[in-house]
């Protein structure tokens, strides 16, 4: 519907784009839990978004709250602004949340937003009068970094396209990886035809410089080590037999810059996991990891099995969130068959007393300064608190705390 504007929009939004997604019959949306349902995409600086509404909350909202999230679907990462926010049937804003003035990086298929934007019943209050004719609308409003505004023409920087390029490059290529294709694996995981599906081996053609400085310190690189092509005509081949070749393909092509589809991830967290802990590829299996823990359904039945593989693959946001879990149900999770298990690891059950530790300790007045604050901190919060300090981010809890510990003489942030 176009718009009409008399006088000047205020300086607080402007520079801001608009946009109004309608949550029709919202009424009849499953408010389960991690129910979720999402808006066709829309346009907004020159990518595709969408907004995913969770009136039964997610993982992280609390009992009662209304899940907001806004998600980039298309284009290269951004860093913006967003707001969402609710109106009654007078244009009043009831409910608002918004970023501002700190910007928020979009990479593909990750959501941005609020686990507890709003109570739900506070949604369907007649006083509040928001809902009209049963359609919820949401108000979303985004502000790209000034950097990726700009009215004139600007090439892309091609880097990373060029870096795509040289991916499977068989001309300039220094090393090769030759995976084991196994036939009766790959009839079990579908298909796969990177170049030649009937092939028994599989053949990568890689770069030792890029491996050396886009998966620093992994094993990946390291198994290029001491490959000397200075006097030889012939490229070096490394043997690989403990992968499939899609998966090794696709965690090659994440080292060159490559992104992986929102459907891979998934279906297949839990292989880029498992691939990226045996071969260091410390981004590549983060990312995994959010994705897993995003889309696995948490039962008592399975939280046992989870958080001991949890343990063994290093996986620390997905122990934090099955040692929750536990607390939330610790009753049920102690009457299941597995629990029996759980009390064989000693890590495993120092997780949990660390957690409860650490549950009470936010019940206090949380005045104090310093490590009692990390303490308090998550996994997710920790980690990207040491990355924007350009630390070692992927740890256990102790581990980035200690990196995260003010220095003598530094000031707590």
């Amino acid at each position: 519907m176009p718009e009409v504007h008399v006088g000047s929009p205020p300086k607080e939004w402007d520079s801001w784009e608009d946009h109004l997604v309608h949550f029709h019959h919202f009424k009849r949306i499953s408010t389960e839990d991690y129910y979720s349902v999402k808006s066709p995409l829309f346009s907004c600086c020159n990518r595709e978004w969408r907004l995913e509404l969770c009136p039964g909350g997610d993982r992280s909202s609390p009992e009662g709250m209304v899940a907001l999230f806004l998600q980039k679907c298309s284009g290269n990462e951004i860093s913006a602004q967003f707001a969402f926010l609710i109106k009654n049937t007078r244009g009043k804003i009831v409910f608002e949340e918004t970023t501002s003035p700190d910007y928020e990086t979009f990479p593909n298929g990750e959501v941005r937003g609020w686990g507890d934007f709003v109570e739900y019943e506070e949604l369907l209050d007649p006083s509040k009068k928001v809902l009209n004719n049963g359609t919820l609308t949401v108000e979303v409003r985004i502000k790209p970094h000034d950097k990726y505004c700009c009215a004139n023409f600007i090439p892309k920087n091609e880097f990373a396209q060029n870096m795509m390029q040289s991916f499977m490059d068989e001309t300039t290529a220094d090393v090769i990886f030759e995976v084991k294709h196994d036939n009766d694996e790959a009839d079990a995981q579908g298909d796969y035809d990177p170049s030649s599906p009937t092939a028994k081996n599989v053949l990568f053609y890689a770069h030792k410089i890029v491996l050396q400085f886009c998966a620093k310190g992994s094993s990946l690189a390291s198994l290029c080590e001491g490959q000397d092509t200075s006097s030889s005509t012939t490229t070096p081949v490394v043997p690989i037999s403990d992968i499939h070749p899609e998966i090794f393909h696709q965690m090659l092509q994440y080292v060159y810059g490559g992104e992986i589809a929102a459907a891979e991830w998934e279906t297949r967290s839990k292989d880029f996991i498992d691939a990226a802990d045996r071969y260091g590829v410390t981004n590549l299996k983060i990312e995994a990891e959010a994705w897993y823990v995003k889309h696995f359904e948490m039962t008592v039945e399975n939280v046992i099995d989870t958080l001991l593989y949890a343990d063994d693959a290093r996986c620390f946001l997905l122990k934090e969130v099955c040692t929750k879990f536990i607390l939330e149900n610790v009753k049920e999770v102690i009457a299941s068959d597995s629990f029996e298990s759980i009390t064989q690891s000693t890590s495993v059950m120092r997780e949990i007393l660390s957690l409860a530790s650490m549950n009470k300790k936010k019940q206090g007045d949380g005045k104090k300064k310093g490590i009692e604050d990390l303490n308090k901190l998550s996994i997710n919060e920790l980690r990207a608190k040491l990355y924007d300090r350009g630390e070692e981010f992927d740890g256990p809890r102790e581990t980035l705390i200690a990196l995260l510990e003010p220095r003598t003489g530094e000031e707590f942030e």
